[in-house]
This record gives structure tokens, C-alpha cells and sequence, in this order.
């Protein structure tokens, strides 16, 4: 693992060694990795590749992950998802990994326990959210008239991404769109809603599931169309890792962030350490997002590869740090 950032010239994944090589580590790195009790990870592209826990990043049948996870369950090291995705998704995606804690919808849901009596709480940044309303953040957003607005100004190329194509949006704090529109337009038209909201881009779209408004060309493959997510205002992953860290009272030093987006990129700002994907290091605006930063790191191998190869060395530097006291 080599530090990234001592020149501001473009990232080279070429010049990096494998995780799971103690020896190409100094002392002081290792013991910085030593003392990780937290990895707050992406899920898509990062801890999971190809929506399954049981494949390696070029698609083979693993329990790679499985046994990575079970290994950082050892050391004590949590486990703890940073998605997109929804309550009910992110819960039962969790549930099966065996992870009690989760961060949801980009950052809007934070839960620090699961399970009978659950502990969590909504981060809504810098949009006003009144927790005694009786209402969601997702509420009081459609409640503007400004999804509608925006749906109506783009009426034949945007449309609600509803969850798991089943026709509904189940969505607490943010609200999920997809398709083609001019960003600093709709940017324009939330500025003007009445609450403090953000339009982000989540990337790309090449599969759409459910029935549909977009083109698609003769193979099924919609081009050009893209993820949103209307968010609170300052609401990204880096915000809910900060309050989640509040919550648990954890330090920087003991939370690892990990990701392959630049959605993803903002955690870095508040975790002690943050690792990128060697597939989010082909992504320009990966690299912009993390330019200047001191405590980035980037993995050899892709998405789940990655992940589990930096799971292997963070256990492997805490046992290092046990037998020799570095």
C-alpha cells in the first residue's frame, strides 16, 4: 500500500503494492493500521461486486468476503455498509453479512445498533427537519412540489428510481431519480423550493429494471442517463461518517473508510484513513475529489478483491502489533 498523495500528479495504480504484503509497510503505517476497530465501506463495487457476496471482482464463485468478514469478526474489527441504498435494503443486505450496523440513503439514515431495539437516527445536514413532525426528511422534500416540478420540466428523459423496479419509492431521507437533465438547471429549481437541498450524481446507469420512461437501445442498454439523488443540503457519506463516529464516540484513528465513487470520496475527510478501490482510481473525478489529501491509500486488486486483501492486512498488522509491540 503506498501513500497517494506526495504530488498532486495523476494517481498511478501501476506503482502500488499488493495489500496483503506486510513487508512493503513501514513500522509507523502498520501501526496506524494496527489500531482500525472500524471500516465504514461502500458496498457496490467495493465490498460487493456484481450484487452477490459470493463472487471474486471478474465474477468466479468465492467466499472470499465471507471469509474476510469472519476474519475481522475475530480481530474486532466492525464491519459497518455505506450505501445508497434504502432502510429495507441496507438492513437485510446487513442482516445476511452478519453486521449490525449500517449507514443508508447516502448517508441520510444512521443506524448504530440493529435489531429488536434498534438505535438510529436520521442526518439531514443543513436542510431544517423537525423530528417531532410525524414526517420524513423524504416527506417534506415531495411535500415542495419541486420532484414534480422537475419531473414535469424533464417529462420524457427523467423519471423516480423506484427500488427493486417494484413501482414504489421507499425512501426516508432522500429522493432517487434517474435519467438525463441539465444539473445546474435543477440545481437552480431546489435552490428555489423552499428547503436547503442538494442535487448529487451518482453515477451512471447502463441496466434499468422495471418498467420505464428512458431510451434504450436494441440490446436493452440505456446510454447516457445517469443516478440522482436529491439530497439535504451537505448531506454525503463524509457527514454521516462524522455523526456516526459522534455516536459511537470513536476517534479517527480507530475508523477506516473505503469506497470507489466520488460519491464515495468524501468519507476521507473524516475518517482517519481512507482506502480507494483500484477501480476508483481509473475515475478522473475520484482523483479530483481526493487531491491533497494525506491520508488516502489506494488497493491493488478491484472492488471485493480489494476489499478482502485490505481486510487480510489490516488483521495481519494487528497481529504484527500484538507479537512485536510496534
Amino acid at each position: 500500500m503506498t501513500n497517494n498523495h506526495a504530488q498532486s500528479a495523476p494517481y498511478q495504480t501501476t506503482s502500488l503494492n499488493h495489500l496483503s504484503s506486510l513487508d512493503t509497510l513501514s513500522d509507523e503505517l502498520k501501526a496506524r493500521l494496527s489500531r482500525i476497530t472500524y471500516v465504514l465501506s461502500d458496498t457496490d463495487n467495493t465490498m460487493i461486486n456484481h450484487s452477490c457476496a459470493l463472487c471474486s471482482a471478474d465474477g468466479t464463485p468465492s467466499f472470499e468476503l465471507a471469509k474476510a468478514l469472519v476474519l475481522a469478526r475475530k480481530h474486532h474489527i466492525s464491519i459497518v455498509p455505506c450505501t445508497g441504498r434504502n432502510r429495507a435494503m441496507i438492513r437485510e443486505d446487513a442482516r445476511l453479512l452478519g453486521l449490525s450496523q449500517w449507514i443508508g440513503e447516502m448517508g441520510g439514515i444512521i443506524c448504530i445498533k440493529d435489531g429488536a431495539e434498534s438505535v438510529w437516527e436520521y442526518a439531514c445536514a443543513d436542510m431544517e427537519y423537525d423530528a417531532n413532525s410525524h414526517k420524513t426528511p423524504h416527506d417534506m422534500i415531495m411535500q415542495t412540489g419541486v420532484v414534480d416540478a422537475l419531473l414535469k420540466r424533464w417529462s420524457t428523459s427523467l423519471e423516480l428510481y423506484n427500488d427493486n423496479g417494484l413501482g414504489y419509492q421507499y425512501r426516508e431521507v432522500t429522493v432517487a431519480l434517474r435519467g438525463k437533465l441539465d444539473e445546474a438547471e435543477a440545481q437552480d429549481m431546489l435552490n428555489h423550493c423552499g428547503l436547503a437541498l442538494d442535487l448529487v450524481n451518482n453515477g451512471v446507469v447502463t441496466h434499468i429494471n422495471g418498467p420505464t420512461i428512458l431510451a434504450r437501445n436494441a440490446q436493452g442498454v440505456a446510454t447516457n442517463i445517469s443516478n440522482y439523488h436529491i439530497v439535504p443540503k451537505n448531506l454525503n457519506k463524509g457527514y454521516a461518517v462524522a455523526q456516526f463516529m459522534r455516536m459511537m464516540n470513536l476517534s479517527r484513528e480507530q475508523v477506516l473508510a473505503c469506497g470507489d465513487s466520488s460519491a464515495d470520496c468524501s468519507m476521507a475527510q473524516s475518517a482517519g484513513l481512507f482506502v480507494l478501490m483500484q477501480n476508483g482510481a481509473k475515475n478522473q473525478s475520484c482523483m479530483q475529489e481526493l487531491a491533497g489529501a494525506d491520508n488516502v491509500f489506494v488497493t491493488e486488486r478491484p472492488s471485493t478483491d480489494g476489499f478482502c486483501d485490505l481486510i487480510h492486512l489490516l488483521c495481519a498488522c494487528q497481529d504484527e502489533y500484538k507479537s512485536t509491540g510496534i
